[in-house]
C-alpha cells in the first residue's frame, strides 16, 4: 500500500496533466465538504415529540366528535322515522274513528265535528293573521330585508354546525 502511494506521488511529480486533474478532484472535496457542513436546529427532540403527540391527540379528539356526530345523526334517522310512521298512523287512524263515530254514536260525532269546526275556524283566523303580518312584511322593504339577513344568518350557523371535523 505504501509502495503504491509512493509511486502515484512519483507519477504526480512528472505528470502535469494527474496533477491538475488531482487537483481538480481536491478542490471538488473541498467544495462538497464546505457545502454540506452540519446545520443546527433549534427544536429540540422532546419539543418535536411533544407536537407529535398533540397532534395525535387532536386527530383523535376529532374522529371521537366525527364518530359522536356520526352516532347523533343515526338516533335522529331513528327518532324521525318512528315520528313519521306514527304521524302516518295517527292520520290514517283519523277517518277510520270518525267512520267508527258514525256508526255506533253519531251524536258523538257531532261533537266531535264541532270541536273541529271550532279548530278550523282558530286556524283560519290565525292564517288570517299571519297573512296580514306578512303583507306588512313585504310591504316594509327594509323589515323584508332584516329577516332574510336572520335566516340566512340561521341558515350559515346551521351549516356550520353540521359539517364534518376536519384535522386541525
Amino acid at each position: 500500500m505504501a509502495r503504491q502511494r509512493s509511486e502515484v506521488l512519483a507519477h504526480l511529480a512528472h505528470c502535469p496533466a494527474c496533477r491538475h486533474y488531482e487537483q481538480q478532484q481536491q478542490q471538488l472535496k473541498r467544495t462538497l465538504y464546505r457545502s454540506f457542513s452540519p446545520v443546527s436546529c433549534s427544536l429540540s427532540t422532546e419539543q418535536i415529540m411533544q407536537a407529535i403527540y398533540l397532534r395525535q391527540r387532536t386527530t383523535r379528539q376529532l374522529e371521537e366528535l366525527h364518530q359522536q356526530q356520526r352516532t347523533r345523526l343515526a338516533h335522529l334517522q331513528t327518532l324521525s322515522s318512528l315520528l313519521m310512521i306514527s304521524l302516518f298512523i295517527l292520520t290514517a287512524s283519523i277517518p277510520v274513528l270518525l267512520f267508527l263515530l258514525f256508526f255506533n254514536q253519531p251524536e258523538l260525532l257531532v261533537r266531535t265535528l264541532l270541536l273541529l269546526s271550532d279548530v278550523v275556524d282558530v286556524s283560519l283566523v290565525a292564517l288570517t293573521y299571519l297573512r296580514l303580518g306578512l303583507s306588512f312584511v313585504s310591504q316594509d322593504n327594509l323589515l323584508l330585508a332584516a329577516l332574510a339577513f336572520l335566516l340566512l344568518l340561521l341558515a350559515a350557523m346551521w351549516l356550520r354546525l353540521m359539517r364534518v371535523p376536519q384535522e386541525a
